[in-house]
């Protein structure tokens, strides 16, 4: 397809100047925004410049603005903009060859730009697509080494990507491969509105992301269970069943009993092991998913150029300590975070597209290899979206995700009640986070060159707000401290499935949550369905003594 797109009427047209680049092209256009070809008329170069341009929510005006679609969408909106931002100044602070590099951000038009290194290659979808030639245990060794070095760079940052898919990884014409971003925005979206199918690449993402934030922990084997996806895909053509699928009954066949030509035992076992279905079955460490493959390691990976104190990025995944992370999931909870993508430029090619499709956009690439910088190194870790889904076929995914994960926390975890700490609970485990500021206040981070506001516009935001900042913000209460609180047990009862928000903060999934704990006093009750109508109850211990919380959601849809 050409590298090139027409665009949509939601798209800028040829020529619009935004400080100093101007639009040559369209590279790519996603659900949540837009990747445009642009020269930098300053620097007098190339680039490729995302927009953030959620469709879902908003609209084109007629002076090139943003504008919300409606009054409802528009905090979903902000927590979106605030996303693609907290990544781009997360991004800029990298200069790593396998990670995108992103050289400008700022807010105009209502909205945000980041402007990034141009790519000259295909995503490995493109590349399976159009030649599958290429793709051999040699190519899939020198891709996942290049990868895998991006990630464990991520993770001294204590930081997991969580989207890793063939059309988010670049391969450039030198053959180097590149990581692209994170789909930030994409994921805060989805998750706000809990749109399963929208935030996950199905075939790709493990079982414990279709859990959100209350259950199943996440580390590195969540990432590295998307890259030996990623690597079937390469090699068989066509992505694993979905992990929610697998869960139920594997069709899965492992690589290594295929007898695949040209291709290892050893190296195909190892990629088998990457895709096992429960976390604990996987390698736990990059370190330990590079001895499966047989890669050696390249030495010190670049790390991040030093910008003053650790950045709280609002829509990843922070790491536990590494003693943590080398233990089995289940031992230490990773903190999580939303995500949304609009991946970054390729170079425009006939016959070597950079974007993967209409709703994956293509992806920016990192030049040099930076000098080593001194960094943090104790903290060494441990597809393509489904069309968006609606009415009773998005129910019935969001339904099937609830109950594998109802199985998985019966082979995993055999607990199917969540209990909800009193207010300000005590901080568990200050080890396993990055040092806090003074106040839970956002803090605002000094500025890089890359984020230097262009005159008469708007700077880039400053992190997230408290609440859609990642760390632990939901720390239960130590049940070996003081005295316990009294506690109310709840029957759960929502047809057909629901996510349950207890005083604000997510409690987790029913079915197969069974039973909500609550202490003594009044709480706002929440359930969500993104099929319906929200369900709201006030409930105060003291008076609502029938200890069920009911509610049929098709009884009034949206």
């Amino acid at each position: 397809m050409n590298a090139l797109a027409p665009g949509s009427e939601n798209c800028l047209p040829i020529g619009t100047r935004l400080a100093d680049f101007e639009i040559t092209g369209v590279l790519g256009e996603g659900g949540f925004g837009i990747v445009y070809m642009a020269f930098d008329h300053s620097l007098q170069r190339s680039v490729a410049l995302k927009e953030y341009m959620p469709g879902v929510l908003a609209t084109r005006a007629s002076d090139n603005s943003i504008l919300v679609r409606a009054e409802r969408h528009q905090e979903t909106f902000n927590v979106g903009l605030k996303s693609f931002i907290n990544e781009a100044r997360f991004l800029a602070q990298f200069d790593h060859p396998s990670l995108v590099k992103v050289h400008r951000f700022w807010e105009q038009n209502r909205t945000a730009y980041t402007a990034m290194q141009y790519y000259d290659g295909r995503t490995i979808k493109d590349i399976v697509t159009q030649s599958p030639e290429l793709v051999t245990e040699a190519w899939c060794k020198k891709v996942m080494k290049q990868i895998l070095d991006a990630l464990e760079m991520l993770y001294t940052m204590k930081i997991l990507h969580r989207d890793v898919s063939p059309d988010n990884i670049i391969v450039q014409e030198s053959g180097d491969a590149v990581l692209l971003d994170f789909g930030s925005a994409r994921q805060i979206i989805g998750d706000r509105t809990r749109g399963l199918t929208v935030i996950l690449k199905p075939g790709y993402a493990p079982v414990e992301q279709y859990a959100g934030d209350a259950s199943l922990d996440q580390g590195p084997y969540t990432d590295i269970y998307a890259l030996a996806a990623v690597m079937f895909f390469a090699i068989i053509k066509e992505p694993p069943a979905t992990s929610i699928a697998r869960m139920v009954r594997d069709p899965v066949k492992p690589l290594a009993e295929r007898g695949l030509p040209g291709y290892s035992q050893e190296f195909l076992a190892a990629i088998d092991k990457g895709l096992a279905v429960l976390a604990q079955d996987r390698p736990q460490t990059i370190d330990a998913f590079r001895a499966l493959l047989g890669i050696e390691t390249g030495g010190e990976a670049p790390r991040a150029r030093p910008t003053g104190p650790a950045q709280r990025f609002a829509t990843v995944d922070r790491l536990p300590d590494a003693a943590a992370a080398a233990a089995p999931p289940g031992a230490a909870a990773a903190a999580s975070a939303a995500k949304s993508p609009v991946t970054g430029p390729v170079k425009p090619n006939l016959s070597k597209s950079a974007s993967g499709s209409s709703r994956q956009d293509p992806q920016a690439r990192s030049s040099r290899r930076p000098k080593p910088e001194t960094a943090d190194k104790s903290a060494k870790p441990a597809g393509k979206g489904l069309p968006p889904w609606t009415g009773i076929a998005a129910s019935g995914v969001v339904m099937v995700a609830a109950i594998a994960v109802g199985l998985y926390s019966l082979l995993s975890k055999p607990s199917d009640t969540i209990m909800v700490a009193p207010a300000q609970p005590p901080v568990a485990d200050a080890s396993a986070l990055p040092p806090p500021p003074p106040a839970p206040v956002p803090v605002a981070v000094a500025a890089t060159p890359a984020e230097t506001p262009v005159p008469g516009e708007t700077a880039a935001a400053t992190p997230a707000v408290a609440g859609e900042a990642v760390a632990a913000a939901d720390v239960l209460a130590d049940p070996a401290a003081d005295a316990a609180p009294e506690t109310f047990n709840y029957k759960l009862s929502i047809k057909p499935w629901g996510t349950i928000y207890v005083n604000g903060k997510e409690a987790g999934v029913t079915p197969p949550l069974k039973k909500l704990t609550l202490p003594a006093g009044k709480h706002k009750i929440r359930i969500a369905n993104p099929g319906f109508q929200d369900f709201q109850l006030n409930l105060d211990t003291s008076k609502n003594k029938s200890r069920t919380i009911e509610h049929d959601f098709t009884a009034q849809p949206k």
